[in-house]
């Protein structure tokens, strides 16, 4: 009977972790869209394939300064309108 209520208790705390981790993971995004702003405040303006326009700030230990006026892939964590940047690919500079 012990062996049972371990077992469960397990199970139970491993779905928890799970389902913690799977909604963490639900905010990651990878964004394609132009760099704008000025020194301390960058934002990503992106399109979505059905058309609607997104605007994301970018935040991060980054310096966003050079992607300005570029098309860029984002990857990071989205929350309330920020982006928080874990990695970034410079696509050109087709924004302007």
């Amino acid at each position: 009977m012990r062996i049972i209520f371990i077992a469960t208790l397990g199970l139970t705390l491993g779905l928890g972790v799970t389902t913690a981790e799977a909604k963490h993971h639900n905010n990651i995004k990878t964004v394609t869209g132009c760099v704008e702003g000025t020194p301390g405040h960058y934002e990503l303006s992106a399109v979505t394939k059905k058309g609607k326009h997104h605007e994301y700030e970018l935040v991060g230990d980054r310096d966003f300064s050079a992607q300005v006026g570029h098309k860029v892939q984002a990857r990071g964590a989205v929350a309330k309108g920020s982006m928080k940047v874990s990695s970034l690919k410079d696509l050109g500079t087709s924004c302007r």
